[in-house]
C-alpha cells in the first residue's frame, strides 16, 4: 500500500519512509526510528556489500544514527572478513545498536562465533523473530 511515492505503509502504525534496493538487499528507514536492512536468502555477505549497505544507510538516514535491524534470509552468512570489519566502530558510524534476525542453525553458530570472537563494538543481539528484535532496538531510540 503506497501512501505517497516515498512512503509505504507496513501496517496501521508503521511506515517505510524511504527505501533503496540493490542486488539481494533492501535498506529502509522506518517511521518508528529504526533503520532496516533485509538481505535475501543465499547471499554471501562480504566487506564490499557491507560498505554498500552502510553507504545506503548514510544516504537514506541523512547521516543520522539509528538502531539497526538486520534481517538475514535463509543461508545468508557474512564471511570472516566481513564479520571482523562489522565488529569495528568504524564500519558503521550510523548504527547505535544492531539486532539480527536469523533463522537457521548455521546462522546461530556463526552468530555465537561473531559475538565471542569478534566482540562487536556496538550493542548487538541475535533474535529468531523480528518482533523481539524491534522490541529490543526500541530501547535505543
Amino acid at each position: 500500500m503506497i501512501c505517497d511515492e516515498n512512503i509505504f505503509m507496513v501496517d496501521k502504525e508503521l511506515f517505510i519512509i524511504d527505501k533503496t534496493e540493490f542486488n539481494k538487499v533492501s535498506v529502509a528507514s522506518r517511521s518508528d526510528g529504526i533503520m532496516m536492512v533485509e538481505i535475501k536468502a543465499d547471499e554471501d555477505v562480504d566487506i564490499v556489500l557491507v560498505k554498500r549497505i552502510v553507504n545506503s544507510i548514510e544516504k537514506i538516514g541523512a547521516g543520522k544514527r539509528f538502531p539497526l535491524l538486520i534481517v538475514l534470509g535463509e543461508n545468508t552468512l557474512p564471511n570472516a572478513e566481513a564479520r571482523s570489519y562489522v565488529a569495528t566502530p568504524e564500519s558503521d558510524p550510523y548504527a547505535i545498536a544492531e539486532a539480527y534476525v536469523i533463522n537457521s542453525f548455521t546462522q546461530k553458530l556463526v552468530s555465537n562465533i561473531y559475538t565471542n570472537l569478534n566482540k562487536p563494538a556496538r550493542p548487538t543481539k541475535f533474535f529468531n523473530s523480528q518482533e523481539k528484535a524491534v522490541e529490543w532496538l526500541k530501547s535505543y531510540l
